[in-house]
């Protein structure tokens, strides 16, 4: 009798030590990431932006590339933990060559990097800030100098993207994009000018996309703000 009974407590801790070890196993996932965005001076008069936007930061953030901010916690792996793709490991490199080919849509970003599977009350944000260029005289052509599309700008993009791992993979996005305003020449006609500027604009993509599924590129947008996400598991080496 003591025999079993020592067999079936050997049996349930066994059993319980592969349910704490299962539920402690830390997925590892590639989030690849292109921004862009949409010319079309139509699609932009279709809503009002506002003039000016501060985004709220939260107490703890990550930018990729950058120290891990305070200890790493000991179930990550520190190469694997909210570190840059090398850019033979990026998939979506056609993708943007497209995007960037089209006359009514440019990229703005493209990015990408490892991070371990976190659930909300441990999700960390993602925190970037990228100088955008504008397009050369040159390089403008009739179309765009046009009344049909904007011409590119210079600006500050800034944004935070947070995934968060549930039963399904959930992507939360607050970003902006800031462009560059015309500078006025200081002679004595510019007050004269100034109406004659347009105001400042300040374009924000701020949604959430539930119940992602890993390996399908997914796509999120406003009508000047367009957001390609692509998560894909990261299979540990033995």
């Amino acid at each position: 009798m003591k025999t079993l009974f020592k067999a079936i407590l050997t049996f349930l801790l066994f059993s319980f030590s592969l349910i704490v070890s299962a539920a402690e196993e830390v997925r590892y996932y590639d989030v690849e990431v292109i921004l862009f965005e949409n010319l079309d001076n139509i699609a932009r008069q279709s809503e009002n932006w506002p003039s000016s936007i501060e985004l709220v930061l939260p107490e703890t953030l990550i930018e990729i590339g950058k120290p891990y901010p305070g200890p790493i916690p000991k179930q990550f792996k520190p190469r694997l933990t909210f570190k840059p793709l090398a850019k033979k490991d990026l998939q979506l490199q056609e993708k943007a060559s497209s995007i960037d080919k089209s006359k009514t849509r440019r990229v703005l970003l493209h990015t990408g990097w490892r991070q371990p599977g976190m659930p909300r009350d441990k999700a960390m944000s993602v925190y970037f800030k990228h100088t955008v260029g504008g397009a050369s005289p040159i390089s403008v052509d009739s179309e765009v100098s046009g009344s049909r599309l904007a011409q590119p700008q210079a600006g500050e993009l800034e944004g935070m993207i947070k995934v968060i791992l549930s039963r399904y993979l959930h992507v939360e996005t607050d970003i902006v994009f800031r462009p560059q305003r015309e500078e006025l020449q200081e002679d004595i006609f510019s007050l004269e000018l100034l109406d004659q500027i347009d105001q400042p604009v300040i374009y924000r993509l701020n949604q959430t996309r539930r119940r992602m599924r890993s390996r399908e590129l997914h796509y999120l947008d406003n009508p000047v703000i367009g957001m390609l996400v692509l998560i894909t598991p990261y299979e540990l080496k033995q």
